[in-house]
């Protein structure tokens, strides 16, 4: 009884999470700049001061961090359907930009001063809710997954990426090609490209993925395979 009286709760007040262009469309934007961004070009750097947020109208984004031992992580994209730039930080009354953002591609976003933008939301009982859900469901996914990354080591850090790939894009069971460069691959598991290309090699002797052309394919045998070799 109580999970379906829960349930409904969350139908009530929307589980919707995510806060972008489309969610923010009632509040005059006409009055504010559209920026234009080449690929590789700097949107903002880390540490910087989140004096705007940008709501992206077309392109994708990348975040970059980088650590004291020369590492460099990329660790989420966004785009048009799934955020925007500088909201974090602006809800969580942070003064340092998490993280650069890079463009991956051609980007066009509408740049809000974050004083308004963080009206809007205090003042927008939906806005704020939408907020809610979508802190809460950030975290709740990165203390499932983040821990479970980093106990893991090697080629096991591989196997991972590639059962949460799998889960994310595979479609009808159908074979999936991972798109992913070995540099990005590299980037977002902390690991050098040179032990992710030796790894590949592991995973293709042990028939734990196919390799074709240098390009890499999955599928449900494959994805089984992962997850039985990492002990899921």
């Amino acid at each position: 009884m109580e999970k379906k009286l829960l349930r409904e709760k969350w139908q009530q007040y929307s589980r919707e999470n995510i806060i972008n262009y489309s969610t923010i469309q009632d509040k005059e934007l006409n009055q504010f700049p559209i920026r234009h961004f080449e690929p590789n070009e700097t949107m903002v750097m880390r540490g910087d001061f989140p004096s705007s947020v940008y709501f992206i109208l077309n392109g994708v984004v990348l975040g970059v961090r980088n650590y004291e031992n020369g590492n460099e992580y990329s660790y989420f994209q966004l785009g048009k359907n799934n955020g925007s730039v500088g909201l974090l930080e602006v809800l969580a009354q942070k003064e340092e930009m998490i993280a650069t953002i890079t463009c991956l591609t051609k980007v066009e976003a509408v740049q809000v001063p974050s004083t308004i933008v963080y009206d809007w939301i205090m003042q927008d009982m939906d806005l704020l809710r939408l907020s809610i859900n979508l802190l809460a469901s950030d975290l709740y996914a990165r203390s499932g997954n983040d821990g479970l990354l980093y106990r893991y080591e090697g080629v096991d850090r591989l196997r991972f990426f590639l059962i949460s790939y799998y889960e994310e894009h595979a479609c009808d069971n159908q074979r999936l090609e991972v798109t992913e460069t070995r540099e990005k691959i590299a980037n977002t598991l902390g690991m050098s490209i040179r032990t992710v290309g030796r790894s590949l090699l592991k995973l293709r002797q042990n028939q734990e993925i196919m390799n074709e052309k240098r390009k890499i394919y999955l599928g449900e045998d494959e994805y089984q395979c992962l997850k039985k070799a990492i002990h899921l």
